[in-house]
């Protein structure tokens, strides 16, 4: 996964974007989730990261304060509360294993959608491997809210929508 810094500065456009989706950023302390799919190596996406993530801080002073959720998906979700100043260090990746498995893109949803509701935007970085083999499921988790929250990383970046616009063409 290559993100130039134009590519980060995108990403940074979009999230401003849904930020400003009616009805969910109101101001305050921001809440956001990370979403790291376990199948990428960790030299895959440290630098991605920190690019959106310097991208981000840049682009608005709402994320110099941000309560990030950062999530491993594997198997098992793994889920931590971490400071944005750990992923451009690379400190919160101290104890990552790479684990690539195929993964189901319905059991990441219901997983945010249940666990992240209160997040404003959520990024999963993946490879982009993994299948929807349910897509009433993925469907149900991304409504009503979780699909204008969402976009996921890889060699391109899809919002939720577009995510299940996509998947019902198929």
């Amino acid at each position: 996964m290559q993100i130039t810094e134009i590519g980060a500065l995108q990403i940074a456009k979009r999230v401003d974007a849904i930020l400003h989706v009616p009805g969910n950023y109101r101001g305050g302390n921001l809440e956001m989730t990370i979403v790291i799919d376990m199948s990428l190596e960790q030299a895959d996406f440290r630098e991605p990261v920190a690019s959106v993530v310097r991208a981000l801080k840049r682009s608005n002073e709402i994320f110099r304060n941000v309560r990030l959720n950062l999530v491993f998906w594997g198997q098992e979700m793994a889920s931590s509360v971490t400071p944005m100043a750990m992923l451009l260090t690379g400190a919160a990746f101290q104890t990552y294993r790479c684990s690539p498995q195929k993964k189901r893109y319905e059991d990441l949803f219901a997983y945010l959608k249940k666990f992240h509701a209160r997040s404003k935007v959520a990024l999963v970085f993946t490879d982009g491997n993994n299948e929807a083999a349910d897509m009433q499921a993925a469907r149900e988790a991304l409504t009503p809210f979780l699909k204008s929250k969402l976009l996921l990383i890889s060699d391109r970046v899809v919002g939720g929508t577009e995510f299940l616009l996509g998947k019902q063409s198929e």
